[in-house]
């Protein structure tokens, strides 16, 4: 009985050594980082009123994106973390296409539905480089 008193104890000690550990590296950034965030703005950031990106709606699709923007000036297509649940027959697939010094249009793909892409979100950022 006092064997398993002792392992228990360890454990919880031991246990709330990692926790402190982990809280106390965690702490608050460099003031470089910082800086680094508070330049670029955070993803879905609306455009100003009278800009292109602020035409591009939610729902559209690819045609109607060029329609109003032109060609991308580059794209990226890639898997989102649900291409890895096994039943999942929902939206697995992004494209970004990236507009130099005016931001990014994201389009949702379905692979298993075959759905047409369609814009899931408009990012505002005028220091896109567009690569």
């Amino acid at each position: 009985m006092r064997l398993w008193s002792r392992r228990i104890v360890s454990l919880v000690s031991f246990s709330l050594l990692i926790a402190l550990v982990a809280c106390a590296s965690g702490g608050g950034g460099s003031s470089s980082e910082s800086s680094a965030t508070a330049a670029k703005p955070p993803k879905g950031v609306a455009a100003p009123a009278g800009h292109k990106l602020a035409k591009v709606a939610v729902g559209m699709k690819p045609d109607q994106v060029k329609e109003i923007l032109g060609d991308p000036s580059s794209q990226t297509t890639y898997m989102t973390g649900k291409a890895w649940i096994p039943w999942y027959f929902g939206p697995t697939h992004q494209t970004d296409w990236k507009y130099k010094s005016q931001g990014r249009v994201v389009f949702v793909n379905n692979r298993w539905s075959g759905q047409i892409q369609t814009v899931t979100r408009v990012d505002y950022d005028p220091a896109e480089d567009g690569q």
